[in-house]
Order: structure tokens, then C-alpha cells, then sequence
């Protein structure tokens, strides 16, 4: 999802700042944290890859796509609940370190907890996919799985809890959503529902594309699905009933 492949990418742009006295120190310190030392690694290369994008929109918007990734990867990882916001300002402080001129620098949302920040990830997500899960259903006759009919029962409702958040409550993690996706608060999306499809005997279990994959590691829970995934539910769907065991609460 998001730039997950670029944020993974096996090249290491960290080896450009080993002589970064200020970058080790940081990492040092990201270390101490519980469940966090043994994906360090894994979230300073994200970090350093976006560090050589120049500053400007692109900037910008790997900055939000990563700052969810970085929160699910410490959601995945069970970080303890109180350090959640305080692991988010030290990948700030290690952005910074990474700084150089006209390079970008991202700044992420620390005023959030565990909880609240499942539901930005959640909405996010529906957001961000949602004229693609619509178009999807159009064309599948609005039919699909159990499991993504749980989905959007999920979805929509988180998406209607931070809607309402905005124009009454007005919590900060509220606004800062509504920031990252305006168009999906500008005026209320419609919900959508699907229609649940019992699958054949010979649905199950098997794949036109010779294939059972279901990418479970980055779905803790029916709430983050990427485009292709959601293809995979309409088109594949005994792929979703194959690892239904995998599909967690995010």
C-alpha cells in the first residue's frame, strides 16, 4: 500500500548518512524503546529514502503515506500503548537529522495515541480507496466476501465516527485527517454495502492465477486493503477465505 515498495526498497539510502554523527545518535536512542529495536532498520530506510526526495508536493505527500505506514509498522510490532506518540517524535527528530538543503523533511502528527491512530489509519485508508472500492462493487454487481463486507461495516463506521468529529467536536487527530484528505470531508461520502456472495465448492481453495496470495502482513485488520487487494476480494475472493485465519483487528 501507499509507496510500501519504495518505503521497502532493498536499496539502503542510510548508507549515505553513516558519517552522520546526529542520525547514529538518534537511532541509538529509537533503540531503547520496547518492540521497536527490531524494526529500526526497517523504519530508518523508509525515512532515509524519503530524505533524498527535494522538497515541494512530492515531498509532502510521501511524508503523510509514510507517517501511516511508520504508525502501522509500530501497530504490527505491538509497540506499548504510552509510546506510541513518543516513537512518532523520535522518527521526527531523526528526519531532521537526516535534513539537507532543499531535501525533504517530514513532520508527523505526534498529539495521538494507539487508538485514535488505528482510526486515521482506518479512514485514511477508506478515503484514499474509496471511488475504487465503489467502481469495484459497480462492477462486481455489488456482490462480495464476508470479509469485505466486514471491511466496510469497519470503515464506514470509523469514517462516519471522524466525520461527525470534525463538525462537532473538532478533536485535533480529527482535523489533522480531515487535513490529509479534504475531498473526503468536504462533503459526506455515501456508504457503501455489498451484498454477500456464497462461494461454490470448487471456488474455494483454488486460483485461475495459479496463486493463494494474500498479503496478511500488512492488513492487521480488514481496514487498509491496497487497490489490488480489493481486486483480489471480488475477482479472487476464496483467497480472502483462505486466510481468513490471518485477518487481525488493526
Amino acid at each position: 500500500m501507499y509507496c510500501r515498495r519504495n518505503f521497502e526498497s532493498k536499496d539502503d539510502y542510510c548508507l549515505a548518512f553513516n558519517d552522520n554523527n546526529k542520525f547514529n545518535t538518534k537511532i541509538a536512542e529509537l533503540n531503547k524503546y520496547k518492540n521497536v529495536k527490531k524494526i529500526q532498520d526497517k523504519l530508518t530506510k523508509a525515512l532515509c529514502y524519503v530524505a533524498f526526495t527535494p522538497k515541494g508536493d512530492g515531498c509532502t505527500e510521501k511524508c503523510r503515506n509514510l507517517y501511516y505506514w511508520l504508525g502501522n509498522e509500530l501497530l504490527l510490532n505491538d509497540i506499548e500503548k504510552n509510546s506510541f506518540s513518543e516513537v512518532i517524535g523520535m522518527l521526527i527528530e531523526i528526519s531532521n537529522a537526516l535534513y539537507e538543503r532543499d531535501k525533504c523533511k517530514c513532520i508527523f502528527f505526534t498529539d495521538v495515541n494507539k487508538e485514535k491512530f488505528e482510526k486515521m489509519k482506518i479512514v485514511y485508508d477508506y478515503c484514499i480507496d474509496y471511488d475504487n472500492i465503489k467502481g469495484t462493487l459497480e462492477g462486481h454487481n455489488n456482490k462480495c466476501t464476508k470479509e469485505f463486507n466486514d471491511y466496510l461495516v469497519k470503515a464506514n463506521s470509523a469514517y462516519n465516527e471522524i466525520y461527525n468529529c470534525t463538525k462537532n467536536n473538532r478533536e485535533t487527530y480529527c482535523m489533522q485527517l480531515k487535513t490529509h484528505v479534504p475531498s473526503c470531508f468536504e462533503k459526506k461520502l455515501s456508504t457503501l454495502k455489498c451484498n454477500i456472495k456464497d462461494l461454490a465448492a470448487d471456488e474455494q481453495g483454488s486460483s485461475q492465477y495459479g496463486t493463494t496470495y494474500f498479503d496478511q502482513e500488512y492488513v492487521i485488520n480488514p481496514s487498509a486493503f491496497s487497490s489490488s487487494q480489493i481486486f483480489l476480494f471480488f475477482v479472487l475472493p476464496f483467497i480472502g477465505i483462505f486466510f481468513i485465519g490471518f485477518l487481525l483487528y488493526k
